[in-house]
């Protein structure tokens, strides 16, 4: 009798413990194949795998979406075409990039992979996928660690290694579970909380740049993938990553501009989007990150940004002038009801469906979770678009996009010393019939290597000797063949969009410290096939001469006053309004050093402005692919000083 009576006094203490109170087993290895746990995060019952970015709901809901739309039904092949080949791929070995001594490009690989394997689990249902991610988790997990000491490529394999966990839990196998959690534990989370405790306001953690969204979207994501494991690590993470990310995010008010620039605008986002569905999804809030000042904005200013040959306004280090094709889009038109957004990514997949090689992997079949059917119903675009921001203030102009010639213009402020930038206040690229005519040399990733490639000291910086990172080499001004100064900014002094002529005016004085009392430049449509650009200097001293650069791979032809930009059958037109006695020149763009990657087929175009008896100068250039249209000499009587423009 007492035998029984203790083995069931045993039974009845190990269910009421387990039921009421699971973080007491929180500790130990659990083999169980469902988590039942009671054990609430933040209050808030714990959800069942999976339990990031992609419901079980959400799975149903694309299912059968899938069978009536067409481009969701085609990404879906492509999904398929795209997990049998990783089928045959070999594992990667763990190696650091000699040349970067990092991890990353592993741990982008591995997000690509098991995001496309688990997901074609979860839609086709067929085990190959799910065995072959299997592989790579215990192969990643089997490394000796995931180089914490560039926490870029902690982060990234922490959000491949947490997805899988997640997406595949019903599949995986408890010894590799274990090996998953030990990994996420050991290989990341543990430095999280040891870098939140006393990492300095420098560390990944806390910094104001991309890292520190990616970074603490990989912990956050890695945290809550295993939270059942340890719901105070869980908890700390969640708590300590959230209060740091707004470092970064305070600088995308008020109109959602990226301030490092558009090749790290879809890095951040990606990662944002990431953390924000993760957070709503599994908390019921994001800690009011989505209401930060511009980021229901931020999408709709990338889009905007992409000129109608389908090229971004590639300032900054950018390395590429393509659309990013990830799913970013797709995330933020439903959270912020932007179909304009979602259309303009459902155009960009058509063309890759047509060109399946051109797709850009990583994060890329996130699509498909995440897709987003909402139609449009802006018919034109407003003729000037203003997004402001403290570091890279944008303008964008639009032309009457259907008719012939008509222009595209986007330009834009500037912070030299800020991170990825360049002395590139002022500058602008122009477009007309799908051909830019004045452009942005952007970055190439060997310069990344270049020695005191990062060194943003005004006047002094190793950075601004290499040519494609200072001020003679993008669309803008110098004084006396001087830098602009890093430290200065160039911001939107006023603007009108509702005007015929519509206009917008940066004030860049600033960054000429000591050269200038006033530099403005101001941009103006004055007809849908028409801009015109115009610099107000106030000099210093009567000595000082001025250079006007622009750049150009089109062939140019130079005539006193006016140039020619021809590319095939196409032309564009310049002509000097102001100084009367100002002409053209060119030349071949080159950089300043043999160690700097070459540019190829690229042409300066400029204009110098001598130094006279006067400190104020006006330079007055007008731009059009319609030759009368700047050869119309009422023009002249018709442009006013910067002042007078209202």
């Amino acid at each position: 009798m007492n035998r029984n009576y203790n083995s069931f006094a045993f039974l009845f203490l190990f269910i009421f413990l387990l039921v009421s109170n699971c973080k007491i087993f929180a500790g130990f290895p659990q083999k169980q194949e469902k988590i039942n746990c009671m054990d609430p995060l933040f209050n808030k019952q714990l959800l069942d795998h999976p339990r990031l970015l992609f419901s079980i709901e959400e799975e149903n809901n694309i299912k059968q979406l899938s069978k009536q739309d067409t481009l969701l039904k085609d990404l879906l092949g492509l999904l398929k075409l795209k997990a049998d080949t990783l089928l045959t791929k070999p594992i990667l070995r763990y190696e650091l990039r000699q040349k970067h001594s990092d991890l990353l490009w592993i741990s982008r690989e591995h997000i690509y992979r098991i995001i496309t394997l688990s997901l074609a689990y979860r839609m086709f249902d067929e085990l190959k996928y799910a065995k072959k991610a299997e592989e790579d988790l215990i192969n990643v997990c089997s490394y000796p660690d995931w180089d914490p000491a560039h926490f870029l490529s902690v982060a990234e394999m922490t959000e491949a290694v947490a997805i899988g966990y997640d997406w595949l839990y019903n599949y995986l196998s408890q010894d590799t579970k274990d090996l998953i959690i030990k990994s996420l534990k050991e290989k990341a989370l543990y430095f999280a909380i040891r870098e939140y405790d006393s990492g300095n306001s420098d560390s990944w953690a806390k910094r104001d740049t991309n890292w520190n969204i990616v970074c603490n979207t990989g912990m956050i994501m890695g945290a809550l993938a295993i939270a059942e494991t340890d719901i105070k690590l869980t908890e700390k993470i969640i708590s300590q990553g959230v209060t740091f990310i707004p470092n970064c995010l305070q600088y995308f008010t008020p109109d959602g501009v990226c301030y490092e620039g558009p090749g790290y605008w879809y890095y951040t986002n990606i990662n944002l989007a990431m953390l924000l569905k993760s957070l709503n999804d599994n908390l019921g809030h994001d800690y009011g990150l989505s209401d930060i000042s511009g980021i229901n904005k931020t999408a709709s200013y990338y889009i905007t940004t992409v000129s109608p040959s389908g090229r971004i306004f590639n300032f900054a280090d950018v390395i590429s002038e393509t659309v990013n094709a990830g799913p970013v889009y797709f995330y933020f038109s439903k959270r912020f009801n932007l179909p304009d957004v979602a259309q303009f990514y459902r155009s960009i997949l058509l063309k890759i469906l047509k060109s399946p090689d051109t797709f850009p992997r990583w994060h890329f079949f996130l699509n498909i979770p995440w897709y987003d059917a909402s139609i449009s119903t802006s018919v034109e675009k407003p003729k000037l678009q203003i997004f402001d921001n403290a570091f890279n203030p944008i303008l964008v102009f639009n032309g009457n996009s259907i008719s012939a010639n008509s222009i595209y213009l986007a330009a834009k402020g500037g912070a030299g010393n800020m991170p990825h930038q360049h002395l590139d206040v002022g500058s602008f690229i122009v477009e007309t019939n799908g051909v830019r005519w004045l452009d942005d040399l952007g970055c190439t990733a060997a310069d990344y290597s270049l020695p005191g490639f990062w060194d943003y000291t005004p006047l002094t910086g190793h950075r601004w000797k290499y040519f494609r990172y200072n001020n003679f080499s993008p669309n803008t001004l110098s004084i006396d063949n001087n830098l602009q100064y890093s430290t200065g900014r160039g911001i939107i002094l006023r603007y009108n969009k509702d005007s015929d002529r519509p206009f917008g005016i940066i004030d860049m004085t600033t960054v000429y410290n000591n050269l200038a009392t006033k530099v403005q430049r101001g941009f103006m449509l004055l007809a849908d096939n028409l801009a015109l650009i115009q610099d107000e200097i106030g000099l210093t001293s009567t000595n000082r001469q001025i250079e006007w650069t622009s750049i150009t791979n089109a062939t140019v032809t130079v005539n006193g006053n006016r140039a020619v930009l021809q590319k095939g059958d196409k032309s564009f037109y310049l002509r000097i309004i102001s100084p009367a006695d100002a002409t053209f020149a060119t030349s071949v763009a080159k950089t300043n050093s043999s160690d700097e990657a070459p540019i190829i087929n690229y042409y300066l175009l400029k204009t110098t402005v001598y130094p006279t008896n006067e400190t104020d100068r006006t330079i007055r250039v007008v731009m059009s692919s319609d030759q009368d249209a700047i050869n119309d000499d009422r023009l002249i009587g018709s442009l006013t000083p910067l002042l007078n423009w209202n």
